[in-house]
């Protein structure tokens, strides 16, 4: 299955307690992904300021550049660490 580019972005390592497996975030889909089935702490205002820009880029009325700022402080707000990664 293709990717589809409209929705990617620089990409965003979630680095995991040990012995848990590291995770890379590229796209709007993968952000919501992880937020939606995997987030360990979806009760925060940065949480659902995320979700929210996943949502409106999906459908086209964010950037994505506003949904990867958002997730990395939802990230930072859930204690998770978060590496920069180039590409993209």
């Amino acid at each position: 299955m293709e990717q589809d580019t409209l929705h990617l972005f620089r990409p965003i390592k979630l680095i995991s307690a040990v012995g848990e497996r590291d995770i890379v975030i590229e796209s709007v889909e993968d952000a919501a992904r992880e937020l939606l089935t995997e987030w360990p702490d979806d009760d925060g205002e940065s949480y659902y300021v995320a979700v929210k820009a996943c949502f409106d880029c999906l459908h086209d009325n964010a950037a994505t550049d506003s949904v990867r700022s958002a997730f990395v402080r939802a990230a930072v707000e859930a204690g998770i660490l978060v590496e920069h990664l180039t590409g993209h």
